[in-house]
């Protein structure tokens, strides 16, 4: 908003007025001081505003009776005192109540028409509280309010507000779920757009978070497209990994998740699919490690897409094969290890699964290892040409996925003595993810109609 040089200037004066006169009789003033002194101010003086506001929309004159919900009519009883926690602090007002003599409902207009929740906290301060509770624990997010705002706001607060607006996500995800299975909708997408996504990555993966009672996965998805990193802003070791196809990075991610079995979460994996357009992209890539339910739920789903498994988890059983066939000799373990890498690198998967079999009767942890790594090597063979995918310029990393299981779960999730109802978790998990994709402020106007929708 703009305001006059005017007004700025007639406040500011008043305001520097009021804090020589509190801050004269302090000695050795510093610049906290007469910055946190201002901050007061301006809460007290901004808590004043908002009360002043909130009386003067109210009707001067109250109609005697107003239209109710349930039919009837309701009839005009007094002027009422509520209040809000707002950014503020708690600010009361008194505003026509009115009660309905059919169906005994109260209910103030001004408290419909400004989205007023009277008791509870404002639309305002909601999506602060919120984007609280997803970056760490509820108590530490009450203390950090407290030092932001200068209010004291507990605990339960924060996480009412933060899993409020996990639901209103989860209530969002209902619906694309809906219309990615309703048939006219589906055609209609079909009909209608115009740009279709060029060459679109997805990915999944999973981690598990602490409920009350058990340990439960909960699944991680992501839909991104990849640019190039500038090559003076890549560091040396990593222009040796990514090999090829130079260095690329994610952008304009997009994540979503749920702790539910890998059948039920399709459902959530094909809508946000529908929603980035992924069935109709030229060019649809997964890029995800070998778990068996990721590759069923892309066979099911999006059968057409390139499939490739992470370069560095296929690595992982290489280097281990090395690690427990060669623990007393760490030369040739290096030396086999980069051999057979090398042939990996260059989808020569045969080659390493014939190097991993020399080691496959063997009775110690070689032989595990080396079972382990033929089993993973067999059964993703065809997702491991990484030859022709650097060729093609694909990424061949599951990074993207792996940030947002630590960033959702490892992060928020499995802080120190969390111990989380399912419904806590899965709303907690979903406001991360959706703070994370950059949607707050999409939430943000849903939590505000929430008490217009009430």
């Amino acid at each position: 908003m703009d305001f006059s040089t005017d007004f700025i200037e007639q406040v500011t004066q008043m305001f520097v007025a009021e804090l020589e006169g509190q801050l004269q009789q302090q000695a050795d003033v510093k610049i906290a001081k007469v910055e946190g002194t201002v901050r007061e101010m301006l809460r007290e003086v901004g808590a004043q505003c908002v009360r002043a506001y909130l009386t003067q929309q109210d009707e001067v004159y109250p109609n005697p009776e107003i239209p109710c919900s349930c039919g009837g009519m309701a009839s005009y009883r007094e002027r009422r005192e509520a209040k809000i926690l707002g950014v503020f602090g708690w600010v009361s007002y008194r505003r026509a109540y009115y009660l309905c003599s059919q169906c005994h409902v109260g209910q103030a207009p001004l408290d419909s028409r400004l989205g007023l929740e009277p008791g509870k906290v404002s639309a305002g301060l909601a999506p602060l509280l919120a984007s609280a509770g997803v970056s760490t624990s509820f108590d530490r997010s009450s203390q950090q309010i407290q030092r932001y705002l200068l209010l004291d706001v507990s605990e339960n607060t924060v996480r009412k507000e933060t899993q409020t607006f996990g639901q209103l996500q989860m209530a969002v995800e209902q619906e694309w779920i809906a219309d990615s299975q309703d048939p006219e909708v589906f055609r209609e997408r079909h009909r209608t757009v115009q740009e279709r996504p060029r060459r679109l990555y997805g990915t999944l993966d999973g981690a598990h978070a602490p409920l009350q009672t058990e340990w439960r996965e909960m699944k991680v998805g992501a839909w991104f497209e990849v640019e190039p990193i500038p090559p003076e802003q890549v560091p040396a070791y990593r222009r040796a990994q990514v090999g090829e196809t130079g260095a690329l990075r994610a952008k304009d991610i997009d994540y979503y998740c749920d702790i539910q079995q890998a059948k039920e979460f399709g459902a959530l994996f094909w809508a946000t699919g529908c929603q980035h357009n992924a069935d109709l992209a030229e060019e649809l890539v997964f890029v995800a490690d070998g778990a068996v339910w990721i590759w069923n739920l892309v066979d099911l789903y999006y059968p057409k897409a390139v499939q490739i498994v992470d370069w560095y988890h296929a690595e992982e059983y290489v280097t281990a094969l090395a690690q427990a066939a060669f623990s007393d000799d760490a030369d040739k373990a290096a030396e086999w290890q980069n051999g057979v890498c090398n042939d990996l690198w260059e989808g020569q998967v045969t080659q390493v699964i014939a190097a991993c079999r020399e080691f496959e009767a063997h009775p110690s942890q070689a032989g595990q290892a080396a079972k382990k790594a033929i089993s993973y090597f067999t059964n993703n063979e065809k997702r491991m040409d990484y030859a022709r995918f650097r060729e093609e310029g694909y990424v061949i990393g599951s990074g993207t996925v792996e940030s947002g299981c630590k960033q959702i779960v490892t992060h928020r999730l499995k802080r120190s003595g969390a111990r989380w109802s399912e419904a806590g978790a899965r709303a907690t998990g979903k406001a991360r993810a959706a703070w994370l994709s950059g949607k707050w402020d999409q939430l943000s106007a849903k939590r505000a109609d929430l008490p217009l929708a009430a």
